[in-house]
């Protein structure tokens, strides 16, 4: 019986490559402003003025309370400074009087002492009243609520009609800002020391970052890095970094979580291989090569990040060597075997068998 020729597999050469490098964190945004609008008199919520979920500008009016009260309250408090300044008039009129009396003895210094004191003490009257007036515009102000920022509101949480401000300030609403967004994320410490630097941040940072959402298979949202927290967490040995992200679209909101790539520099000789090459046993990792002499070997390599179609090997494998692209189930560790490079039509069985007897194609 004829012996059976050794079987044909497609084999490559390692691609030698400049490749970035980066860290994958998970992430949440967080809004860059967030106020919660909240009642601070008390009374009933007469009207509201906007659309649940819209964009508001800052000034724009929320919300009113009944001001009937404290237009009152304002009323009185007005009236009260004017009767003291009144007070206050008089009082300075009648000092200057004894004032010039005590000159020609007419009158005993104790009256002058004692005007003095009223006209003090009036003095005292109008700055208490100045006070309360003050404080009734302020109360009179807080029944018309108005956007302190621009952003988007929420849902109204009260609705008109409803006592508000009743033993606490009740919230009405929250609006946030949404561009730009803020990203926040937590690094080991590790990976500060050995990959930003502990002064990464001192005098702003350019750093860039980019984001993704769940659905997006790539990381088209670009930000820069701008704040690092000061103190590593003790119970996690974890730091925070956020970043800063435009989200002109608006397409982020505060709370979700992203994928975030922060590019730590380039690898300008790194060594890939098609993914697909690789396989996996209870020892991990691991190539099928095929040496000079046309006999497959198993290799355990380390393994990078996927590059497109290509995963790094940073160990384990030199740029020199011939691995199976195609055909590696035919096959195992010891065996004999004929090669074509990836690319080239088989050529009919030859009595060299080694991946060198057929030039690579680069």
């Amino acid at each position: 019986m004829p012996e059976m020729p050794p079987p044909t597999v497609t084999v490559a050469r390692p691609v030698v490559r400049a490749v970035d490098e980066f860290y994958d964190f998970i992430g949440t945004t967080v809004a860059v402003e967030q106020v919660d609008i909240r009642a601070r008199v008390q009374g009933f919520l007469e009207k509201v003025h906007f659309v649940e979920g819209s964009r508001v500008k800052q000034g724009d009016p929320l919300f009113e309370i009944e001001r009937t009260a404290y237009q009152a309250i304002r009323d009185q408090a007005y009236a009260q400074l004017q009767s003291r300044q009144a007070e206050r008039v008089r009082a300075r009129l009648d000092l200057e009087r004894v004032e010039q009396a005590i000159k020609t003895n007419a009158v005993s210094q104790q009256e002058v002492t004692t005007r003095r004191a009223q006209h003090d003490q009036a003095e005292a009257y109008v700055a208490a009243a100045e006070a309360t007036l003050k404080q009734a515009d302020l109360d009179l102000s807080y029944t018309r609520i108005v956007s302190p920022i621009d952003g988007r509101i929420s849902r109204r949480y009260v609705d008109a009609g409803n006592l508000v401000g009743a033993g606490q300030q009740t919230l009405l609403a929250t609006v946030v800002r949404l561009q730009p967004m803020y990203v926040q994320f937590y690094v080991s410490e590790g990976f500060l020391g050995e990959r930003l630097g502990v002064g990464a941040f001192d005098g702003g940072s350019t750093r860039p970052f980019f984001i993704a959402r769940e659905n997006e298979p790539d990381f088209p949202h670009a930000g820069i890095l701008n704040y690092m927290d000061n103190r590593v967490d003790e119970g996690t040995g974890t730091l925070l970094l956020r970043g800063e992200l435009p989200n002109a679209d608006e397409a982020f909101l505060p709370g979700m979580f992203v994928r975030v790539r922060v590019p730590v520099g380039t690898q300008a000789d790194a060594i890939c291989v098609h993914d697909r090459a690789l396989g996996t046993d209870i020892g991990g990792k691991f190539l099928l090569l095929v040496d000079p002499e046309g006999v497959v070997r198993r290799r355990p390599v380390g393994i990078g990040r996927l590059v497109g179609e290509m995963r790094v090997i940073p160990s384990g494998l030199s740029a020199d060597e011939a691995y199976i692209l195609q055909g590696a189930q035919f096959v195992f560790p010891g065996m004999k075997v004929n090669t074509v490079f990836e690319g080239q039509t088989p050529a009919a069985p030859a009595e060299s068998n080694g991946p060198d007897a057929v030039p690579a194609q680069e």
